[in-house]
C-alpha cells in the first residue's frame, strides 16, 4: 500500500497542499520553516492520529484536514479540531471508521530512518527490542526466579525486564555482601578475643564440678594417707597411753576398795566394841546386882523400917530393868555379830569384785591395743595401696576449665551469627547469585528459540543489542544508517512507506544507498532536503 494522493490544509506550517506523489522517492525540497516536516508528520498523523507537537492546528485555524488517498482505493478523511472532537472517516472496500482498522497497516509509527541515527542507545535498544516478540507473562518469571521481583516495570520488554530484575538482584547483592562482610569482621573480632583454636562446646561438655570433685577427693586421700602415717607413727605411744590409763583405772580402782574394806573393819570394829561392852555387862550383872544390893541394904538400914517395901519394889524395878537391858544388849550381840559376819563376807566378796574389775580393765587395755594394731595394720594397708597426689595439676586443669568455660558466652555470640544472621544472608546472597545467573543467561536461552529481526543482531549477557559483535553506540554513522533502515523495514506494515528528515544530511554514497534500498524493496519514500529556495515536491 502507498500514498496516491495527500491533501493536507491547515496542519503546522501547511496552509494548504495537494499533491499526488509519486512511487519511489518523493524529495520535499525548499528553505527552513516552509513545510517540509510538516509534510511528514501529516502523513503520519493520518494514519497513526500520533502527533509529534502538542498543537498541530494552523495558528488562527479552528481545524486542520488531513486527506489521504491510497493505491488501495482506501480514503482517510481526518479532521483535527480545536474547539470539538477530531473527526475521522475511512471509506474503501471493508474498511471502518476506527483507529484500529488503520494501525493494522503500519507496524509502529510510521518510523523515520535518520530520526534512529540520532536517537540515543536506550531508545536505539528499546526499539529494536520490541522487534524481538517474546511471548511471556509475569507466571513466566515467577518461575524462573521462584517469586515476583518488587519494583520492576513489567511493561517493557522481556529482555529488558531482565536486565532490570538483574540490576535488582545485583544490587540487593551487593548490600546483603556488604552485610555479610560487616558480620564477618564482627565474628573475627569475636575470634581474636577467643583462645586460639577455640571449640565451645568442647569446653561445655566438660563438667567442671567433676573437676573440684577429684580436686576433693585427692585432699580426702592425702589427708587419709597424713593420718594413716601419724598413727603409724605414734602406735607405740598410743599403747603406752592406753597402759597408763589402765594403770590409773586400776589405781582409783584398787583405792576405791581398800576405802571400803577400811569403812567395813571399822564397822566390825565398832560391833565389836559395843559386843565386848554388852557382854561385859552381862558377866558383871551379878556382882552389879549384888553390889546394887548392898548398897540398897545400906540405903535400908538407913531408912526406917517403913519404907522396906519402898525399897522392895526398887529391887523388882531394879531386877526388872536389868533383865531388860539384858535381852537388849544380847540382842544387840546378836545383831553385831550377824553383821560382822555380813561384812566379813563383804570385804570376802570386795576382793573378788577388785579382781574382776581389774581384769575387765585389762581386758578392755587388751581390745584397745588390739584395736589399735588392727588400725595401725589398716593404715599401713592403705599406705600401700595409696600414693600421695599432687593437688596442683589439678587445680590447673580445673582452673583451666573454669577459664576456657567463662568464654562460653561469646562462643555462643559467635555461633548465633555464624549459624544465625551469618548463614542466612550467605545462603540469601546464593540465591540472589542463582537468580542473577538465570537473569543472565535467560535472554540467550529465549533469542535461541526467536527469530531475530536483523542479521548480525545479538543481546549480550547485559541485555545490550550487538550488531555484528559491535555495540550500537560503537557503529559508524554509515552502519547506524544501515541498521536504521534494515529496522524501518523490518517494522513497516501494509504500508510500504518511509519518511527521512533531513535528507541532505547524508554524504551522495549514503544517498544513494537510500535510494537502492526503496527501489529494492519497493518502498515510497518522503525525504526533505533543506535548500534556499521555496517549497518544491519533486
Amino acid at each position: 500500500m502507498k500514498i496516491k494522493r495527500l491533501e493536507v490544509k491547515n496542519f503546522l506550517g501547511i496552509k494548504e497542499l495537494n499533491w499526488s506523489p509519486k512511487n519511489g522517492v518523493n524529495v520535499l525540497e525548499g528553505k527552513k520553516a516552509q513545510g517540509k516536516t510538516s509534510i511528514l508528520e501529516a502523513i503520519e498523523t493520518a494514519f497513526t492520529n500520533l502527533k509529534r507537537r502538542s498543537e498541530v492546528v494552523r495558528h488562527g485555524e479552528e481545524e486542520a484536514t488531513l486527506y489521504v488517498e491510497t493505491d488501495t482505493g482506501i480514503e482517510i478523511d481526518r479532521r483535527i479540531r480545536t474547539e470539538k472532537s477530531d473527526y475521522l472517516k475511512v471509506k474503501g472496500e471493508g474498511t471502518a471508521s476506527t483507529e484500529g482498522f488503520l494501525r493494522q497497516f503500519v507496524a509502529g509509527n510510521i518510523f523515520r530512518p535518520l530520526d534512529f541515527v540520532n536517537m540515543d542507545i536506550k531508545e536505539q535498544t528499546s526499539i529494536i527490542l520490541n522487534m524481538i516478540e517474546i511471548d511471556w507473562s509475569v507466571s513466566d518469571i515467577i518461575a524462573w526466579f521462584g517469586d515476583e521481583p518488587d519494583g520492576i516495570n513489567f511493561e517493557k520488554h522481556i529482555l529488558q525486564v531482565l536486565k532490570d530484575i538483574e540490576v535488582k538482584y545485583y544490587k540487593e547483592r551487593e548490600e546483603v555482601n556488604r552485610q555479610i562482610h560487616v558480620l564477618q569482621v564482627q565474628c573475627e573480632a569475636i575470634k581474636k578475643e577467643l583462645p586460639g583454636n577455640y571449640d565451645g562446646e568442647a569446653w561445655r561438655e566438660k563438667n567442671i564440678q567433676e573437676y573440684y570433685n577429684k580436686i576433693s577427693e585427692a585432699q580426702n586421700i592425702n589427708a587419709l594417707i597424713d593420718k594413716a602415717k601419724v598413727l603409724k607413727e605414734g602406735i607405740e605411744n598410743k599403747v603406752s597411753a592406753i597402759k597408763a590409763d589402765a594403770e590409773n583405772q586400776k589405781s582409783k580402782v584398787e583405792l576405791k576398795y581398800r576405802t571400803e574394806e577400811q569403812d567395813i573393819k571399822d564397822i566390825i570394829d565398832l560391833a565389836k566394841g559395843k559386843i565386848k561392852e554388852a557382854n561385859d555387862f552381862i558377866s558383871n550383872s551379878d556382882d552389879a546386882l549384888n553390889a546394887a544390893y548392898e548398897r540398897v541394904d545400906l540405903e535400908m538400914q538407913r531408912e526406917i523400917q517403913d519404907i522396906k517395901e519402898k525399897y522392895a519394889k526398887c529391887k523388882e524395878m531394879l531386877k526388872k530393868d536389868t533383865e531388860d537391858i539384858l535381852e537388849e544388849k544380847k540382842e544387840i550381840v546378836s545383831i553385831q555379830q550377824s553383821r560382822i559376819a555380813a561384812k566379813e563376807s563383804e570385804v570376802i566378796g570386795l576382793a573378788d569384785k577388785k579382781e574382776l574389775e581389774l581384769k575387765a580393765i585389762d581386758e578392755q587395755v587388751a581390745e584397745k591395743i588390739k584395736t589399735e594394731k588392727a588400725r595401725v595394720g589398716k593404715a599401713a594397708e592403705y599406705l600401700d595401696e595409696h600414693e600421695y597426689i599432687d593437688i596442683v595439676p589439678l587445680q590447673k586443669e580445673a582452673e583451666e576449665v573454669a577459664n576456657m568455660q567463662s568464654y562460653l558466652r561469646e562462643w555462643d555470640r559467635l555461633q548465633g551469627i555464624i549459624n544465625g544472621s551469618l548463614r542466612e544472608k550467605q545462603n540469601y546472597s546464593n540465591e540472589l547469585t542463582e537468580k542473577i545467573k538465570v537473569a543472565r543467561t535467560k535472554p540467550s536461552d529465549l533469542l535461541k528459540t526467536h527469530e531475530l529481526p536483523l542479521e548480525g543482531i545479538s543481546v549480550d549477557e547485559k541485555g545490550q543489542i550487538r550488531i555484528n559483535g559491535t555495540l550500537l553506540d560503537g557503529l559508524s554513522d554509515g552502519e547506524k544508517l544501515e541498521v536504521a533502515f534494515k529496522v524501518a523495514l523490518q517494522r513497516m506494515g501494509e504500508l510500504r512507506v518511509m519518511c527521512l528528515d533531513g535528507f541532505e544530511k547524508l554524504n551522495p554514497s549514503e544517498q544513494a544507498k537510500v535510494e537502492k534500498i526503496c527501489e529494492e524493496n519497493d518502498i515510497q519514500a518522503f525525504v526533505t532536503v533543506t535548500a534556499e529556495k521555496e517549497l518544491e515536491v519533486m
